[in-house]
């Protein structure tokens, strides 16, 4: 019975744990569900009483909270403060026109909504009579409004009128292929053409030759085109520049283009109109006030209809270009002027794009620094560059020139070009060649007589060297010569140079740094006559006192009519040849003996040895006396002097051996 009451006990306690377990968790649920709807209500808790408290102020004042507030225009009680009379305003470009007038609009709206109890237009964005403001272009948009009224009693009157610039092309133009043809005399266009618009009426049109009906037209791709038109301004015209540069075989075309373009306005106040019942006491009752004012509007207008004939060319590669008539010898005080000319026979190859005059530094030749310009075209001058007006005594100038080639002509790699005969260097450009520095001058006052230079004298020059000597240059001439020195120069036999200016020096490439035995060379000198003064045929050369014969160079400069030479390059009759020098003496050394040849042996012919005495012994003898008693030179004994002591050294060793061995025999015989 314990047992089972044991059993019951255990069975009603694993029953109530089961059971107390269950309802604890359930509680556990139930306070936490009642903890979570305690949070919510506090936290909707104010937003409960805040819309609790909106609506009794909404039902306390009978209005909606939500709904949007609109203004009301206050009704006119009083007349408004008469509106200033603006001054009459000058024609402007469009840009500045436009922000002025709306200014002066925007003063009398404020000055009348100022005086009128707070009376504003009817636009809210403060514009008169609807006019959006902020829709003014600052360029080529017109300002002003046309015959409305705000709610102030402004009106704004603006009178429109247009002004047309017309644009006439002449009637018949021939374009070669690839010469740009310049059409610059259209008319200036009425009222200016502002700064602001002159990147905007630029215009590059395409033109395709169709010859089916006989016109240009206007195509898109300029790869399509056969003519290319450029609309650009130039001051306050048009310019216009027709260029041939398609595949078309030539022809006569129609060129037509008729339209107008839009270039700026500006306005003009004229005056301002009040109403009948102006009181003049500050206040209108219902009256208008009207601005009258004046818009000009500008335009371009092309009126053009010509006949273009496109002639095409062959290419042509150009050998040989000439420039004549260069003027370079201005006198102080002389205004630079274009002069270039061209053959007649290449006038249609090329022409002259532009010549240039340059003022130099001067203060070293291989350094020239330009520091002012003139150019015969106007646009190619550096921006803030200083313009030559006229040529300074004492300065030097510098000449270039630009040539333009024609049609589809070339210039060919070997190009030789000229200016007023004499070659110059030139270098390639996109349609032609330009040649710097094709001439130069030192402006200086006329010469009224020039004279001859009978004599050059030459002083301390060094005419001879010794082999292995460097070259050094001395020359000078007398104080006030004529004859200005510019370098001296050595030429070898063997193709080698030597300069005494490194203008010239450091371009050789066989110098000499030393000069060489057997190899002949030749002395020059370059000079130039000073101001006024030329060489002739007949000059002679007098060097250190002797005169002297010469050649005159290839590079000298001589008039061919006058024969004047004006700068003169040498190439005198004086030559040395260095002889080879001998070796030197060492004086610490002994000078060297002549050799001494031995004197040859006498002939020594053998003996008869008698039988009966030892072989041996009798050689030895009579060898070592007969080496004793030869007569030999000193030369001979010096020379077999020790091989005779090794010998006598080897016989007295033997002698000795024996001596000993008989020593010992003779004592083994008397035991």
């Amino acid at each position: 019975m314990n047992g089972r009451h044991f059993d019951k006990q255990t069975q009603r306690e694993r029953t109530c744990s089961l059971a107390h377990g269950t309802w604890r968790c359930v509680g556990a649920k139930i306070a936490c569900a009642g903890a979570c709807a305690l949070m919510v209500g506090q936290l909707l808790l104010p937003s409960v009483a805040l819309a609790t408290e909106c609506a009794d102020s909404a039902a306390g004042t009978d209005e909606v909270a939500a709904a949007p507030v609109t203004p009301t225009v206050a009704e006119d009680t009083a007349a408004p403060a008469p509106v200033p009379v603006a001054p009459a305003a000058p024609m402007t470009d469009a840009a500045p026109a436009a922000p002025s007038t709306a200014e002066a609009q925007q003063d009398q709206q404020d000055a009348s909504a100022a005086t009128g109890n707070d009376t504003v237009a009817a636009n809210q964005d403060g514009s008169l009579g609807g006019t959006d403001s902020s829709s003014a272009n600052n360029t080529i948009m017109p300002c002003g409004v046309t015959d409305v009224t705000g709610g102030s009693g402004v009106r704004v009157n603006t009178t429109v009128v247009d002004h047309y610039t017309n644009c006439v092309l002449s009637d018949n133009i021939t374009l070669k292929k690839g010469q740009p043809y310049t059409y610059d005399d259209f008319p200036d266009v009425e009222g200016g053409i502002p700064e602001t618009l002159a990147s905007e009426v630029v215009e590059v049109k395409y033109y395709r030759a169709d010859a089916a009906s006989g016109t240009l037209v206007e195509v898109q791709d300029a790869s399509m085109s056969d003519v290319t038109a450029r609309f650009e301004p130039v001051g306050n015209h048009m310019r216009l520049t027709l260029t041939f540069t398609g595949g078309a075989a030539g022809g006569s075309y129609r060129l037509t283009r008729n339209e107008d373009l839009y270039i700026g306005a500006a306005l003009t106040y004229t005056s301002t109109d009040y109403g009948t019942d102006y009181e003049g006491d500050n206040s209108y009752a219902g009256s208008s006030i009207t601005v009258n004012e004046t818009r000009d509007d500008y335009y371009l207008h092309y009126a053009i209809n010509s006949e273009i004939t496109l002639v095409a060319s062959e290419s042509e590669a150009l050998h040989n270009l000439d420039v004549n008539d260069v003027k370079t010898d201005y006198a102080p005080g002389e205004v630079p002027r274009a002069t270039a000319t061209i053959p007649a026979a290449d006038a249609d190859k090329y022409e002259i794009a532009y010549e240039c005059w340059e003022e130099m530094d001067g203060s070293d030749p291989a350094e020239l620094t330009p520091v002012a310009f003139w150019y015969s075209d106007p646009a190619k001058y550096p921006t803030g560059a200083r313009r030559i007006d006229h040529f300074e005594e004492g300065k030097f100038y510098m000449f270039s020139v630009e040539l333009r080639l024609k049609g589809d002509n070339t210039v060919a790699d070997d190009c030789n070009m000229n200016v007023n005969g004499r070659w110059v260097h030139h270098i390639k450009t996109d349609n032609g060649v330009f040649a710097p520095n094709a001439d130069n001058m030192l402006c200086e006052q006329p010469i009224d007589e020039w004279r001859a230079i009978d004599v050059i004298e030459i002083n301390g020059a060094t005419t001879t060297f010794k082999a292995g000597d460097k070259p050094v240059f001395t020359a000078n001439v007398p104080t006030g010569s004529n004859s200005l020195p510019q370098c001296e120069y050595w030429t070898g036999s063997d193709g080698s140079e030597v300069n005494s200016q490194k203008f010239w020096d450091q371009n050789i490439t066989n110098h000499i740094d030393a000069f060489k035995p057997g190899v002949t060379y030749r002395y020059g000198i370059y000079l130039k006559p000073a101001r006024g003064f030329y060489f002739t045929p007949n000059t002679k050369l007098v060097i250190n006192g002797q005169e002297c014969g010469y050649q005159v160079g290839e590079a000298s400069v001589v008039d061919p009519e006058s024969g004047c030479i004006f700068t003169l390059w040498l190439n005198t009759d004086l030559t040395f040849t260095p002889e080879a020098t001998p070796a030197p003496v060492d004086p610490e050394k002994p000078a060297p003996q002549p050799e001494v040849k031995p004197e040859p042996k006498p002939e020594v012919k053998p003996e008869t040895k008698p039988a009966t005495k030892p072989v041996t012994t009798t050689t030895t003898a009579k060898t070592v006396e007969k080496t004793t008693q030869a007569k030999k030179g000193d030369a001979t004994l010096a020379a077999t002097g020790d091989a005779t002591a090794m010998t006598v050294t080897a016989l007295g060793i033997a002698g000795a051996t024996v001596a000993a061995a008989g020593l010992a025999a003779t004592k083994r015989r008397k035991r």
